[in-house]
């Protein structure tokens, strides 16, 4: 099969909806609550480090109930603004 450089092509291909590839919202919510479960768990597990200092303790507790509101607010839907904001905020911690 031949390979074509022809840049013109991509315009000539069909559009595929965001439907078709599984971003639904009941979908992007499902992802989104996946990120912070995983975040949440990753947080407990720090949590059970008795090496933690007073510090760190308490900021890993202000971050577990944080995620736990935001789990919470995510629970039975939430616009896409809201799961996106979620999905940069605990995406990059």
């Amino acid at each position: 099969m031949p390979i074509f450089d022809d840049y013109d092509d991509v315009t000539t291909r069909p559009t595929v909806q965001a439907e078709q590839h599984g971003n639904t919202d009941q979908e992007r919510n499902q992802r989104t609550r996946t990120i912070l479960e995983k975040r949440k768990d990753a947080i407990l597990d720090a949590l059970a480090d008795p090496n933690l200092n007073t510090g760190e303790r308490e900021q890993l507790e202000a971050q577990h109930k944080a995620i736990r509101a935001d789990i919470r607010t995510i629970r039975y839907g939430a616009p896409i603004h809201v799961l996106r904001a979620l999905d940069r905020k605990w995406k990059s911690g």
